[in-house]
């Protein structure tokens, strides 16, 4: 179903798919200089979005009522664009494959390991295809013979490659091969289906990457022959194709446009008749495979298979490494105006085992949950250490995560991601009765591999109240971090990345995070009620639990007075064999529930009125400020002795925000103003210190 008008469908292991396609909020083009990457989930309301784009009719209106029509085929430069039909995969495939652990040494026995393994530790959390790469076909090494798509390497002979699929398909998941349709190496197959570029000598024409020969698009036969393969592969059992060296197969057909022997309009340029013949071939295959097959465009970027193609892969192979990362990063950051519009955008594999640095892990894995693009691992699965499954469990699936910001960046590193989230849930009790969340998840990256960086995260720059309080939550460190206004003050060390969540403060308990998935409630929440009882409140929810897997939940509590205490935790009569603790700590409570089996679970948690500890907090002292480039400055102060929730950065009396550590950076400074920078030491029910640090600071002027 592919209809605006439905309403939002939910999704077993990813949460709710919204109607699509509908109008979705833009960013236009910022000014130079933004470091801001803005993604939303769920119907998003927010400042930050100046423009509205029609999907359907392909029109931007901006705010100021200014009208951009054509915005994709023309602004954007996708001659065919379409809006993406989710009908067959309404999200984003997730799944394992075999390349970048095994390259060509991959055979049928390990890959039957690694889907055993990956069916009974990952299949509840949304993992679904076993992808099997480069190695399968030919003589399955090297270029030359191994380009020969009719021939299965002796490595999986036994079982057979549609014995092998089906073998996935009984452990409840889904079969993919790769290949590159559009060449080959086999001369017999060459000479047979008389469907290749050859020269008037018989001798090939092109001879790339892809294969010794190279399908003439033009010819009948070429259509006969992809028709003929892809049946049998589908036959094989096989739903998922990588289509390997698109833009390769594009470049050579611009270069032998006019070898091509079909028939051609001679009152019509040749060049974008060549282009409709590449389209041809992808929709031989499309009809060959079926609406249910995935179909995804690779190594780099195929534009004209959009409309056709359900995903491209958009990132240069990575690396188990920093580096590899990187390639992943820029990728997403290029391309992600295209993700969940018009296909599905896939970075590449998320690699995460050793020796890979535990920060880079953080990293890479925030950027494959926080993008929602396609999601593939590409480690051997039985070997990964625990802790880097757990990365997995979080970001398993994709959800329906679309880009805010409709443009091609200037800049593919930008620092500060944020994902605008809003949930409605229906009530517990009442149905009819829903709650809508509305909360910010950033990712705060650190490009630079040798140096940390400190952030300063302001809510209005995120298009947040300014005065208002905000519970913050480190998703990875499963950290508390209080309630603050105005922003905070993060430190993020090198190749590495802070996840912090901000959930609007209330004067009553607020959900503040889920530790099931990186979007902190939108896979798993079902149902959520918050209501006053008497002069308590008691907050019901609904949430989808994986067997033997603790489920944690962080409730904020009002920071002053009056304030709130766990006194009741509890599952609902049907689930006696789940366990619940919960626990009050400062300013926040935490619930863990655990089932023996994956299931649905009714949960209710009831908070009484409590007293406020508060401890008294001193100023800090030794301030001081050093200039750190145009507009900018570092602030460093003695950390205190005695306890305290953080520092309050004050500039000419306004507060910044709050360092949870003693330094803080400060951005958008005047030249020869003369500024008043202060710092107090602040406690969680928002006390500070009777007095403040102060310097008087001037920026110098930078040539």
């Amino acid at each position: 179903m592919s209809n605006a008008a439905s309403a939002a469908r939910p999704s077993q292991h990813a949460g709710p798919v919204s109607a699509w396609p509908r109008p979705i909020p833009a960013r236009r083009r910022p000014p130079a200089g933004d470091e801001l990457f803005a993604l939303a989930l769920g119907e998003v309301r927010t400042p930050l979005a100046d423009a509205v784009f029609d999907p359907v009719r392909d029109r931007l209106t901006g705010r100021d009522g200014s009208v951009i029509e054509n915005y994709y085929r023309e602004h954007l430069g996708l001659e065919f664009y379409r809006p993406l039909d989710k009908s067959a995969f309404p999200l984003p495939p997730c799944g394992w494959c075999s390349w970048y652990y095994y390259y060509q040494e991959v055979s049928a026995p390990e890959v039957l390991a690694n889907a055993c393994w990956l069916a009974e530790h990952l299949g509840d959390y949304g993992m679904r295809w076993v992808q099997i790469d480069d190695g399968w076909q030919g003589v399955g090494h090297g270029r030359g013979e191994n380009r020969d798509w009719t021939a299965v390497d002796a490595r999986f002979r036994t079982p057979g490659m549609d014995r092998l699929a089906a073998e996935i398909r009984q452990l409840g998941l889904e079969a993919g091969l790769w290949l590159c349709p559009h060449g080959q190496s086999n001369e017999r197959v060459v000479r047979d289906s008389g469907a290749f570029l050859l020269g008037p000598d018989g001798e090939s024409l092109s001879d790339t990457w892809v294969g010794r020969y190279l399908l003439d698009p033009s010819l009948p036969a070429a259509q006969s022959y992809l028709r003929e393969l892809f049946a049998t592969l589908r036959r094989w059992g096989y739903s998922y194709f990588k289509l390997d060296g698109q833009p390769i197969v594009l470049k050579e057909y611009a270069r032998l446009a006019e070898q091509m022997r079909g028939p051609f309009d001679a009152r019509r340029p040749r060049a974008p008749q060549v282009t409709e013949h590449y389209r041809a071939t992808l929709r031989t295959i499309r009809d060959a495979v079926g609406p249910d097959a995935y179909l995804l465009g690779c190594w780099g970027i195929p534009l004209p298979g959009v409309g056709i193609l359900d995903g491209s892969r958009t990132a240069d192979d990575v690396t188990c490494n920093w580096e590899g990362f990187l390639i992943a990063n820029d990728a997403v950051q290029r391309w992600n105006f295209l993700h969940n519009v018009v296909w599905y955008c896939d970075p590449d594999v998320c690699v995460l085992r050793p020796p890979l640095a535990d920060g880079a892990a953080r990293a890479w894995a925030t950027l494959q949950g926080l993008s929602g693009q396609a999601l593939f691992t590409s480690d051997r699965l039985p070997d990964l250490p625990p802790a880097r499954v757990a990365l997995l469990k979080r970001i398993c699936p994709p959800t329906d995560i679309r880009p805010l910001d409709l443009f091609a960046p200037r800049q593919t590193r930008k620092p500060t991601w944020v994902l605008k989230v809003a949930q409605e849930l229906p009530g517990v009790a009442d149905p009819a009765q829903t709650t809508r969340r509305e909360y910010d998840v950033l990712g705060l990256f650190n490009y630079d591999a040798e140096h940390p960086r400190t952030f300063h995260v302001s809510w209005a720059e995120l298009g947040l109240d300014a005065g208002r309080q905000y519970h913050v939550f480190d998703f990875w460190s499963q950290v508390y971090l209080g309630a603050w206004e105005a922003g905070v003050f993060v430190e993020v060390p090198p190749a590495d990345v802070r996840v912090l969540t901000l959930v609007p403060a209330a004067e009553h308990p607020a959900l503040v995070s889920t530790d099931r998935h990186i979007t902190q409630g939108w896979v798993e929440l079902r149902a959520l009620t918050c209501r006053p009882e008497g002069a308590a409140w008691v907050l019901e929810g609904r949430s989808r639990v994986i067997a033997d897997e603790p489920y944690v939940l962080t409730v904020g509590l009002p920071r002053a007075a009056p304030t709130f205490a766990l006194t009741a935790a509890q599952v609902g009569a049907d689930a006696a064999d789940v366990s619940v603790r919960g626990e009050s700590h400062q300013g926040c409570a935490t619930v863990t529930i655990r089932s023996p089996r994956t299931r649905e679970v009714d949960w209710s948690l009831r908070f009484e009125p409590a007293e406020v500890h508060s401890h008294p907090v001193q100023a800090p002292d030794r301030l001081m400020v050093v200039p750190s480039g145009p507009g900018r400055a570092e602030l460093r102060w003695r950390p205190e002795y005695s306890p305290n929730a953080g520092y309050q950065v004050l500039l000419d009396g306004r507060s910044l925000g709050v360092a949870f550590r003693p330094h803080a950076v400060l951005r958008g400074l005047e030249p020869d103003r003369r500024y008043v920078i202060g710092v107090r030491s602040v406690w969680y029910d928002g006390t500070t210190s009777p007095t403040a640090a102060e310097i008087r600071y001037r920026p110098p002027a930078w040539s």
